[in-house]
């Protein structure tokens, strides 16, 4: 069982989780905070109840079981019970007090695509298996909206169907609208129960398009185009936007950390402080109003290999009125 300390003001969250004294961060900055004690890639994070939750990641022994967790209040983290399966790739969000893993690769590069659902109960500390997913996925998105948790996007059979697990009957939907963009190494974020997909990469590389679907209507919307075009990102809500950091370019070998947000409620988008460390396959979560940004890669492509990262750089965005 996690233990955690809840912290309800946001300032002395921030004295208490960087160890800094009054000043030392200013709002719409990074900081940084303690490392992940596992250096990884393509790994997945969600927020529950106050901590943080990676999964998986890839080294060079390839997919990995690894699962820790990050206290922001004790500015520490956790080796949680391994996930059963090991993967890279994946993907993870959280919905009614547990923890769902969906897809990826396997431990052995990118022939195994996994169509597996865990689920991690951080009071029992026990993993068990859910209804598979209804076919194999890897590099995709999911979040939670409307009580159940929607997969996009994605390396699959049909990379443009979604598909909503719902966790009081155990069954996969597969009739929503397909996604109008096929793309993988994308991102998603739930914000008032809508489900923001952030840019990602195809076969023609790289792709700055921006949607939400809402599934109460079962409807996408084109939004206005990311400011940079990238895949292998991470996205979250943060202040009643949706931020988007990092990634890479393949073909130039580079990665990203140019930041920004997007604001529902004007459509617009806005170019914040840049991500202290540029990685792509990294991961983030939102906790107290702070965004935790997680590992990945400092190099693209292969380079990631030798370029591991256990960074956790922190953003607190400034006051929007």
């Amino acid at each position: 069982m996690v233990k955690r300390t809840f912290v309800t003001v946001l300032a002395t969250l921030l004295f208490v989780v960087f160890g800094l004294s009054n000043g030392a961060i200013a709002q719409g900055k990074w900081a940084q905070g303690t490392p992940m004690p596992t250096s990884r890639s393509e790994i997945a994070a969600t927020a529950l109840d106050g901590i943080i939750y990676v999964v998986g990641g890839l080294t060079r022994r390839g997919g990995l079981t690894t699962f820790e967790a990050f206290d922001p209040a004790n500015n520490t983290w956790m080796v949680l019970p391994p996930i059963p399966e090991p993967r890279h790739h994946t993907a993870i969000t959280a919905l009614d007090g547990r923890i769902y893993v969906t897809g990826g690769f396997g431990r052995s590069g990118f022939g195994t695509i996994l169509d597996s659902t865990w689920v991690y109960d951080p009071v029992s500390g026990q993993w068990t298996q859910a209804t598979p997913m209804p076919g194999g996925r890897g590099s995709h998105a999911m979040a939670a909206a409307d009580g159940k948790i929607f997969v996009v996007g994605g390396v699959a059979g049909v990379p443009q169907s979604v598909w909503s697990f719902d966790p009081a009957t155990g069954a996969w939907d597969t009739s929503w609208t397909p996604i109008p963009n096929i793309r993988e190494h994308t991102s998603a974020a739930a914000l008032d129960d809508k489900i923001y997909v952030m840019g990602g990469r195809w076969s023609r590389g790289n792709l700055n398009v921006a949607s939400v679907f809402d599934p109460q209507t079962d409807t996408w919307t084109r939004l206005p185009t990311m400011p940079s075009a990238r895949g292998g990102l991470t996205a979250a809500a943060v202040d009643g936007r949706i931020h988007v950091t990092g990634g890479e370019e393949l073909g130039g070998g580079l990665t990203f950390n140019a930041h920004e947000a997007f604001d529902p409620a004007t459509g617009t988008w806005e170019i914040l402080a840049p991500l202290p460390t540029a990685r792509h396959g990294l991961a983030s979560a939102t906790v107290n109003g702070v965004w935790y940004v997680i590992g990945g890669a400092t190099g693209a492509g292969g380079l990631t290999y030798t370029t591991l990262s256990n960074e956790v750089e922190a953003f607190l965005p400034a006051p929007t009125n």
